[in-house]
């Protein structure tokens, strides 16, 4: 299984390298669209599809659902504080949103069909009421640790989720399937070195793929039982995809 170990080591850094580069070039608001496709969660299910079972990452879905939720009303609550507080609180505060929803799920994880309709009605009030951005500050020159940092953080937490799925299960394994590692890694960055108006764009951003990330996860609960591991997560990143692109034009 050390194979398995070295191709997380590797693509997880790659992606996350990928996706900051790609903010750089096209900004906050498109980064932010790119950013918000399951680059973590996807490859978190896959490799518990690969490690556990297929059964056990299709069992994750409907608390994965939830998570999804707690990392909307992150997204909503980050983009919010971050006119007023630094970086530190209002990370540490929107974490506590996303948790509040996570232990909330862990006494009580709704049916699937449940789950859908109560992620996609979070999903549109957040999008509803988000805050507007102002002008965005010009992007400063970022310091050389920028891209190695965010790969270290986001290839850390994908480790130590998935070489801990059998211990924690398929509830809690779905609820941090979706934990915001990716958002608050852009988040963060953004906020600290562009401040708050870049901020807004790129979790408004992140948030146009979120019915997207919500196909695939439903997706994941229906095809990954039924088809071959590799095909499965094909057919849900092609989806994904065209899905997404209905609202690349909504970041304008």
């Amino acid at each position: 299984m050390d194979y398995i170990f070295l191709i997380k080591l590797t693509l997880m850094p790659l992606l996350i390298a990928g996706v900051t580069l790609c903010v750089r070039r096209w900004g906050a608001g498109l980064g932010g669209w790119i950013g918000g496709f399951p680059w973590v969660a996807g490859p978190i299910s896959f490799f518990m599809a690969w490690e556990q079972s297929p059964t056990f990452a299709a069992n994750t879905i409907p608390s994965a659902l939830m998570g999804a939720i707690g990392t909307f009303f992150f997204a909503y609550s980050y983009a919010a504080l971050s006119r007023r507080w630094s970086w530190l609180p209002t990370l540490v505060t929107s974490y506590g949103a996303f948790f509040v929803v996570a232990i909330a799920s862990s006494y009580y994880t709704p049916p699937l069909l449940w789950g859908i309709a109560i992620s996609l009605i979070a999903l549109t009030g957040v999008l509803y009421f988000f805050p507007k951005p102002s002008q965005a500050d010009a992007a400063p020159r970022q310091p050389r640790f920028d891209i190695p940092l965010r790969m270290l953080v986001a290839t850390l937490f994908v480790l130590v989720l998935t070489q801990a799925a059998a211990q924690l299960g398929p509830e809690w394994s779905g609820i941090l399937t979706p934990f915001p590692i990716m958002t608050s890694t852009l988040a963060v960055f953004t906020h600290a070195q562009q401040g708050p108006a870049a901020t807004i764009r790129i979790m408004y951003g992140l948030l146009l793929t979120g019915y997207g990330f919500l196909t695939f996860l439903v997706g994941v609960q229906w095809l990954v039982p039924l088809l071959p591991i590799g095909w499965a997560y094909l057919i849900l990143l092609i989806g994904t995809l065209a899905l997404n692109g209905a609202t690349v034009r909504l970041i304008r």
